[in-house]
């Protein structure tokens, strides 16, 4: 059962391709709510609709998706992704692996009914879906997460405060603590 209709055209994205080189082992395997950050994602996509679910950077896995520069980063890892849903989805909703707290409601208003605009919250990169009818700009400019969505059309949308919280990535053994 998901909270929002399945969304057979919007493919959920999880970035867990980094190397978690400051929290010293996988983040994407760290245990949250008896499950790790990664099922918890996948669970979080679906909840919302996302079909399919892809896995930015981790090819050994079911929905996997190999990043084309190993180590360019999460803008770049957008790109592989986006390229890789399939024809028939309007765009990707983008979540990142370290960001365990986000709830389904965080993730619904950003899917548009139509699935032609892009959204975002403000003073958010992460989560955003991108419409797959997004004109992108040259692999070779984009150098970041921030410098990539300021390129594309996104519609900022007003986060309450209290929220604010869920959106914190975990990086590090403090963070988490």
């Amino acid at each position: 059962m998901t909270l929002a209709a399945d969304r057979p055209d919007m493919a959920g994205i999880i970035l867990a391709g980094g190397q978690s080189r400051r929290m010293g082992r996988d983040k994407a395997a760290m245990d949250v709510q008896g499950q790790t950050f990664l099922q918890r994602a996948r669970s979080l996509l679906h909840a919302v609709g996302c079909n399919p679910v892809l896995i930015s950077g981790r090819p050994d896995l079911p929905g996997g998706v190999p990043d084309q520069q190993p180590g360019a980063g999460p803008a770049q890892a957008m790109l592989d992704c986006l390229d890789a849903i399939p024809a028939h989805c309007k765009g990707g909703l983008f979540i990142p692996v370290d960001m365990p707290l986000l709830e389904p409601e965080d993730l619904c208003s950003l899917i548009s009914p139509e699935g032609s605009r892009s959204r975002a919250w403000r003073g958010h990169p992460l989560p955003v879906f991108v419409s797959a009818a997004e004109a992108r700009p040259d692999r070779q400019d984009v150098r970041s997460v921030k410098f990539l969505l300021e390129r594309l059309e996104i519609d900022q949308l007003d986060l309450a405060e209290e929220r604010g919280p869920r959106f914190r990535n975990v990086n590090t053994p403090e963070d988490w603590a």
